[in-house]
């Protein structure tokens, strides 16, 4: 009698479970792929292995809860090693799956080989989990059906791989599009998994079934079951998401760093004045830089501008050298480096130093170049300074010298050999004393020491040495020179000749002394019946108490006391005479000025009594007003003289022909910056109207039988004292003339 097969069915709550299951997967597969794509190294291996875990056993447990689905008429159980090597094959499976998916390219030949093993390792799955069931019944197969189901396999892997492939990119795979595939997917697996359980047929059997090793699944097991599928694609997807998102937070951070790596870039570019740029080899630009544009004058907004713009902008008496560094490049693939000049619309010239680096393909052939552009206008425009400053540094007739700190002489130029005798290689290397005096080398030490407090020394005076052992003036320059960190490392020094300068002052002041003295002469013949007259008084009071002391000795009886005062007052008279006869002897003396301690109201005192008597003939009151204490200047006492004489005659004269009060008044007082402030004032004619200014040029004068040199004389001499003469109008009428002298205190500082 013919077996007759058992009738089966399927629990369809678990039916829908196997294909929620399969499409859960699904979604994991596709959202796994990604990562195992972004991944690299030893991390895409983990990826790997893990997604592969997770989606063969999503794989599996669709297969397996498929298969407890379906129910028949006796106990089934299952034997779990046959399982286990079920679950092996679904993980298998899934490598290959997730290995050809997260290819960067994935052609026809291996999506096909990709899911022919795919399609035979979920087959190989579903069969071997077939194997695994232990019934008291034969299991046959429908050949068709199954090759019909490994088919199915096939073509279900290969869409599966499509799909995965296309919705791997995270970017894309968070939304509805990966959600489709994965129902898609999801809904396609089963399909093999139900076509493989239509092929078999069950037919009863009196042989015990072997349940060694073989388990019985509970609907708790299978829930069991069904809920660690759940879990485990649950971490998997929470997993990818977690480093999806670390994997965001690392990229916006390297999307970070890269636009400040641009941006510092950008800014190195701009201050260094290099652009950055690549030109294929047939003349289109790839890529110009920001800075590139702004040193050749194109405009960003227009584009990159054809090589023939370039070649027009290089300027016309380059063009050929620039042209022919970029050819020979070419022809050899070789690196090129060339300076040329370019012309902006603006007719601005700058130059531009450019290096050249080819770029190969894999064939070896040259599709490019890559390499920067520099503006060098400026340190063109400075080694052109620099070498004019060293061609004037060359042909000054003054020495230019730079040393260090430690006063080694490091340059010594033509001037210098001129100036000093010694050439450049007998100086250079040798100690700045070479050129200095024994009895002077105590000033650099002082130079070295304002040096290195930064000072610059002008025109200091002092005298330096030939190599012949001469003597000469010079005025030295000195300017410290400092390091780019500003730290002062030696000095570079200009010495000019000043000897002629010197005997040429030399002769003015002899000029000046001989004229002032002329002047004096002049001023005295004067008034020389004033002098006498001054003389000639101490000279008859002298003689009378010269008789009247004899009178008082002649007596019957001596009045020895009358005549010891006659006496005295005999020699007071005549050293009055003699102080008067000295003053005058100084003013006709011709000699050097000599400097001291002078009192200026003394000096004033001696020339109003030596004047006195020449202002009384014209009916002018003299009145002083002298301050107290005042210091001392430092200064030559005849010529001080000469300058208030010369000044109070003015102011004789000045009033001569005036009606109405004549007066003269002599002032001293303390004026600012340690200096003393003199003046003499009148009541006279004023200053000559349209010609104020003038009255102290030489040979200008008012006065019929002036010589004009007076005032000249008078300022000349104020101003060898450090001090300072000037004139104003009086009011009502009348003029001023003062002037300021340093006191010896503010002349020693």
């Amino acid at each position: 009698m013919a077996a007759v097969n058992m009738i089966g069915s399927y629990n369809y709550a678990l039916v829908a479970l196997s294909v929620f299951i399969a499409i859960f997967a699904s979604y994991a597969a596709l959202d796994l792929a990604g990562r195992v794509t972004a991944a690299s190294g030893w991390t895409r291996a983990v990826w790997l292995l893990g997604g592969a875990g997770a989606m063969g056993t999503g794989i599996w447990s669709m297969h397996y809860i498929g298969m407890l689905a379906f129910v028949l008429p006796v106990p089934v159980a299952y034997h779990w090693p046959t399982v286990l090597l079920s679950l092996f094959a679904a993980i298998l499976a899934s490598v290959v799956a997730l290995g050809v998916v997260s290819r960067q390219k994935m052609g026809a030949l291996q999506a096909l080989a990709g899911s022919v093993l795919m399609g035979t390792g979920i087959a190989s799955m579903h069969y071997i989990g077939m194997a695994a069931m232990r019934l008291p019944a034969m299991c046959q197969f429908n050949s068709s059906l199954v090759v019909m189901s490994v088919v199915f396999a096939v073509l279900i892997s290969f869409g599966a791989l499509w799909i995965t492939f296309h919705f791997r990119d995270e970017k894309k795979g968070i939304g509805w599009e990966k959600a489709a595939g994965a129902v898609v997917m999801g809904a396609a697996i089963p399909v093999m998994h139900y076509t493989g359980m239509a092929a078999a047929s069950f037919t009863p059997s009196g042989v015990q079934a072997d349940l060694s090793h073989a388990v019985s699944i509970s609907t708790l097991g299978t829930i069991g079951i069904a809920a660690v599928t759940l879990v485990v694609l649950g971490l998997a997807l929470l997993t990818s998401w977690v480093d999806r998102r670390f994997a965001a937070q690392t990229l916006e951070l390297q999307e970070e760093k890269l636009q400040r790596s641009e941006a510092y870039l950008a800014e190195a570019q701009r201050l260094t004045h290099t652009g950055s740029w690549a030109w294929g080899v047939a003349g289109d630009a790839l890529h110009l830089s920001e800075e590139w544009y702004r040193i050749y004058g194109f405009d960003p907004e227009n584009g990159p501008p054809a090589f023939e713009q370039l070649l027009q902008r290089t300027h016309p008496e380059d063009r050929a050298q620039w042209q022919g560094a970029i050819d020979r490049a070419i022809a050899r693939k070789s690196d090129y480096e060339v300076e040329f000049r370019i012309v902006l619309p603006d007719a601005t010239t700058k130059y531009i130093h450019t290096v050249g680096h080819p770029v190969l393909n894999a064939s070896g052939d040259l599709v490019q170049f890559v390499g920067s552009s520099t503006d060098i206008t400026e340190r063109k425009r400075a080694e052109q300074a620099t070498r004019l400053l060293a061609a004037i540094v060359e042909s000054s007739h003054d020495a230019i010298v730079s040393k260090g700190l430690d006063g080694v002489i490091t340059s010594w130029n033509k001037g210098a050999e001129r100036l000093f005798g010694y050439a450049a290689e007998e100086a250079v290397g040798q100690n700045i004393t070479l050129i200095i005096p024994p009895e002077r080398r105590d000033e650099e030490r002082t130079i070295i020491e304002q040096l290195t407090r930064g000072e610059r020394i002008d025109h200091f005076e002092t005298v330096r040495m030939r190599k012949d052992g001469s003597l000469l003036d010079v005025s030295l320059t000195i300017s410290p020179m400092k390091d780019v960190s500003g730290r002062v490392v030696g000095a570079s020094k200009l010495a000019r000749d000043i000897t002629e300068r010197k005997r040429a002052e030399e002769a003015l002041r002899q000029a000046q002394t001989d004229l002032a003295h002329a002047s004096r002469l002049t001023t005295m013949g004067e008034f020389t019946a004033s002098l006498a007259h001054e003389v000639k008084q101490p000279i008859a009071a002298a003689v009378t108490d010269a008789n009247t002391c004899v009178r008082w000795i002649t007596r019957d009886e001596p009045d020895l006391k009358e005549a010891r005062e006659a006496a005295w007052r005999t020699v007071k008279d005549a050293k009055r005479a003699t102080e008067i006869i000295n003053r005058v002897n100084l003013l006709f003396k011709k000699g050097t000025p000599q400097r001291e301690l002078v009192d200026v109201n003394e000096v004033a005192r001696e020339m109003i009594v030596l004047l006195g008597d020449e202002a009384s003939r014209h009916s002018i009151s003299v009145r002083t007003e002298l301050a107290e204490d005042l210091p001392h200047v430092i200064g030559d006492r005849v010529q001080l003289q000469q300058v208030l004489m010369n000044l109070i005659m003015n102011g004789v004269d000045a009033m001569h022909d005036v009606d109405g009060p004549r007066e003269l008044i002599i002032k001293s007082q303390p004026g600012e910056n340690n200096e003393l402030l003199l003046s003499v004032s009148d009541t006279g004619v004023g200053l000559p109207q349209h010609q104020a200014d003038q009255i102290f040029n030489a040979f200008f004068t008012t006065k019929t039988q002036g010589t004009g040199m007076g005032l000249r004389i008078s300022r000349s001499i104020i101003e060898s004292h450090g001090g300072r003469l000037w004139a104003a109008e009086n009011s009502p009428r009348g003029a001023s003339f003062c002037f300021t002298l340093p006191t010896g205190v503010e002349a020693e500082e």
